[in-house]
């Protein structure tokens, strides 16, 4: 079985004999070596594309937890029943698709005691939602692999953020002191530097635009610790 630091890191974040959903399990590592270690006792993966569901069902197979694990076709969390689980993992996506999948089955959301996130883009999009639908993020952490690697876990509650550019730096992340938060900030600063000059090259006449680009730079840079 193909093991990455991903998949610790996951792990890390799940509170032990957990019944665990995750949703876009690709070949359901997460789930097997959750019981490999006694986290979870019982897992539902699910996979909407057919390749991975397949893979995962043979995987599961493999390793003789048919008993423990349930491998379901379908679209985010329309496979699962209410109270199935009690912590639910989606990562691997945007944080756009992560919204809708809390927002097309809110009820079922609302289920868990805890979500666990990795988003691949768009994680301010997450964050906001998350705060204005009563989730509060209890922890944010980086993991710095092939690429960095951002994961957020909410559990139900209150939340009060005071600036929206808290959503975009991480209203929990903002206060760490590590190599991971000042890479992400670093990256974040590149993105919009590139932006910036792209406008510039092609002597695009969108002077608001390039205002607003200069500064969310000097925001990002004012949390930078070099």
């Amino acid at each position: 079985m193909k093991i990455n630091s991903r998949v610790d890191k996951v792990l890390n974040y799940i509170p032990k004999s957990s019944k665990v959903a995750d949703i876009g399990c690709d070949h359901g590592y997460v789930l097997i070596k959750g019981v490999l270690e006694a986290i979870i006792i019982k897992g539902v993966g699910v996979e909407v594309a057919k390749g991975p569901y397949q893979k995962a069902k043979v995987n599961i197979q493999e390793y003789n937890m048919e008993n423990y694990i349930d491998i379901r076709l379908g679209n985010g969390l329309e496979p699962l029943e209410i109270n199935d689980c009690d912590v639910c993992v989606i990562g691997g996506m945007g944080g756009r698709l992560i919204t809708n999948i809390l927002s097309d089955n809110l009820e079922k959301a609302r289920s868990f005691k805890r979500l666990i996130f990795q988003p691949m883009n768009s994680e301010w999009i997450l964050r906001k939602y998350l705060v204005e639908n009563n989730w509060k993020i209890i922890d944010e952490d980086i993991l710095i692999d092939d690429r960095l690697y951002l994961y957020i876990i909410a559990e139900k509650g209150n939340m009060v953020v005071y600036d929206d550019f808290f959503f975009e730096i991480g209203p929990v992340l903002v206060n760490k002191k590590d190599m991971g938060r000042n890479k992400y900030i670093k990256e974040k600063i590149f993105k919009l530097e590139k932006i910036l000059k792209n406008i510039k090259s092609i002597e695009l006449k969108e002077k608001n635009k390039i205002e607003n680009i200069k500064d969310s730079i000097e925001k990002w840079r004012n949390y930078l610790e070099y």
